[in-house]
């Protein structure tokens, strides 16, 4: 199969990336973006990547020669990076489209198309962030995709390259409240990147609805499965 990445160079998306190359499962892992993803020296899977680079901007106009099998969409960036609201919307809701609509044109019957969104998505919602994301999920499920999955985690746990000073006094916080994140709260509970990318790896090969949300609680879950 041939896996397709956009967001590779995230949180979520640099863990889903070497998971997606060490395994057998995909022969060939296109990666499009603005900068090239790093890997280890010597990366098991590195002959299988193949880069294509281009502003999010541009998404829509790339020829794809490949019929993709999996999409994996781990945009997201926040109002401070992105600059404005517009530069926000053209990250998190204009590229995510973007992205499905290309691989929505291949026509394959059988495609799988995840994105990360969060979980307080709402295209209702008086927050600007909850609806936007809201508004994408929204976007995405009328565009009718064969398969569909959206997941919706809270705060994502683990380092990045680029400093997050609220996300960084969160997950200090977290370190000290971990253990009352129970009941109606689990919800809200942060959550490791990686095991986000896990649940997205393994829930890629096992779509059947055409439709299926996982929030917060049921990616914990799943996390307790594979662990």
């Amino acid at each position: 199969m041939i896996a397709a990445i956009v967001g590779a160079t995230g949180l979520v998306g640099k863990a889903l990336l070497e998971m997606l190359l060490d395994s057998d499962r995909y022969h060939k892992v296109i990666v499009i973006g603005r900068s090239q993803p790093q890997l280890a020296a010597h990366h098991y899977g590195e002959e299988k990547l193949h880069f294509i680079q281009c502003q999010l901007d541009e998404i829509h106009e790339i020829t794809l020669t490949d019929t993709i099998d999996h999409g994996f969409c781990c945009l997201g960036t926040t109002i401070q990076k992105a600059g404005s609201q517009q530069a926000f919307i053209d990250v998190d809701k204009v590229a995510v489209i973007a992205f499905a609509q290309l691989l929505k044109n291949q026509r394959h019957s059988k495609l799988v198309f995840q994105m990360i969104s969060a979980s307080n998505a709402n295209a209702e919602s008086s927050l600007f962030y909850s609806r936007v994301k809201g508004e994408t999920e929204q976007a995405l499920q009328q565009l009718a995709l064969p398969h569909l999955q959206i997941f919706q985690p809270s705060l994502l746990l683990g380092h990045r390259d680029e400093h997050r000073p609220l996300e960084d006094i969160a997950q200090w916080l977290f370190g000290i409240t971990a253990a009352t994140f129970i009941g109606p709260l689990k919800k809200y509970q942060p959550i490791k990147a990686t095991a986000v990318a896990q649940v997205m790896f393994d829930s890629a090969s096992s779509a059947t609805a055409a439709v299926s949300i996982f929030d917060n609680t049921q990616i914990h879950l799943l996390t307790q499965e594979v662990s």
